[in-house]
């Protein structure tokens, strides 16, 4: 079993969320507060109805979502930086 951390959770929501205000995110998932947003990305973990919508946008898996585990390619953290080599 992979290790829950809410904090870690709140990150990986942020990542999905991207550019777009807090304000336009709740208003694309219908939640009513921009502050809920704030809420779950410092760690307060979403509903699991939220969760699956919060998901589907990114789409990522709820495996990703809540451990990181899942081989989501969009968000994968160890390809940060990386640049490939130019074949000749």
């Amino acid at each position: 079993m992979q290790k829950f951390s809410p904090a870690q959770v709140g990150q990986r929501i942020r990542m999905i969320r991207g550019r777009m205000t807090q304000t336009g995110f709740a208003k694309v998932l219908g939640v009513y507060k921009q502050n809920y947003i704030s809420r779950y990305e410092r760690g307060r973990v979403p509903s699991p109805d939220l969760l699956i919508k919060i998901a589907d946008h990114g789409k990522v898996t709820l495996d990703w979502l809540l451990t990181g585990k899942g081989g989501n390619k969009k968000f994968s953290l160890g390809s940060k930086g990386k640049k490939a080599k130019k074949r000749r």
